[in-house]
């Protein structure tokens, strides 16, 4: 198998597994490594195609579905996806790569290891879908062409100038010209630094802890709202009020608190808001 086949292989096998479309960019003719690498990088695609294999395996609420590059949330579902590859998939923890060398890039060959590993694993090979394989020790050219891809941009296994049209997520459409580019880019695409983060950027930092802070409470609202639908509604009629009182002290309260505190957190995160994250806690701090 030539060396650089392998990603091809993979691309392959993903979309056979059903979470990669057949007219993804990943599988154009004139594709490249970068497409598929870039495609994988924040653990979203990798996420689901677990879940894609065994429905259930984990808790989908434990991926963000939209985690636009920030290096927190994206290295989160990278080790979402490793977590349950061990746990529910039987892989070695020799078979696995680390966080780093997918976000950022500087083992893709490890990945396609890991990868190859999962596809090859007993319960995968079960959904009667052919596994792909890759074998260790690599060759120097493998060194070559799969490590460190973003410093290699102008090398063989990268495009020179990264398309943007290469994330056109999974969704089937056609090929796009220029200006149709242009602005479903504005809407749709997610732009890569071209500098990977050893130096995050401070915007970046602050915008992946205030999603973090709005997922988080969505949560909490969430889980509050299972309680009152399937606890304590349904055992409204059975308890004694002062039993009722005692074990769902305050749950109505906190659950009318938090869903208003998070409406105007999503409020003030929303595109084009001039309101202030600060005034948010400010108003609600009496309440809690």
């Amino acid at each position: 198998m030539a060396t650089n086949d392998l990603w091809k292989d993979c691309a392959g096998w993903l979309t056979k597994c059903g979470v990669l479309r057949p007219d993804h960019k990943a599988n154009w003719p004139d594709a490249c490594l970068s497409d598929l690498a870039y495609t994988l990088r924040d653990g979203v695609l990798l996420c689901n195609l677990l879940n894609t294999i065994e429905k259930g395996c984990f808790d989908l609420k434990d991926v963000n579905q939209k985690p636009q590059m920030a290096q927190f949330l994206c290295l989160r579902n990278i080790k979402t996806f490793l977590q349950v590859c061990q746990d529910v998939f039987g892989l070695k923890e020799s078979d696995l790569f680390e966080p780093s060398m997918l976000f950022d890039l500087t083992d893709f060959y490890r990945v396609l290891y890991t990868l190859s590993k999962l596809s090859n694993c007993p319960k995968v090979l079960k959904k009667n879908i052919p596994g792909f394989s890759i074998h260790k020790p690599r060759t120097s050219s493998q060194e070559d062409i799969y490590r460190n891809l973003n410093a290699s941009c102008g090398g063989s296994a990268i495009s020179p100038h990264l398309d943007p049209t290469w994330m056109q997520f999974t969704i089937k459409c056609p090929r796009f010209d220029e200006l149709d580019e242009d602005i479903y880019e504005d809407l749709c695409y997610v732009t890569f630094s071209s500098e990977l983060p050893t130096a995050s950027h401070s915007l970046e930092k602050r915008d992946y802890v205030i999603n973090e802070l709005v997922e988080t409470e969505k949560n909490y609202v969430d889980v509050l709202a299972t309680l009152q639908r399937c606890f304590m509604r349904p055992l409204g009629s059975i308890l004694k009020d002062e039993d009722n009182r005692i074990i769902f002290m305050g749950i109505k309260e906190l659950c009318e608190i938090h869903a208003g505190f998070h409406s105007q957190l999503r409020k003030v995160v929303a595109p084009g808001s001039s309101a202030r994250l600060s005034e948010v806690f400010l108003n609600w701090r009496e309440k809690f």
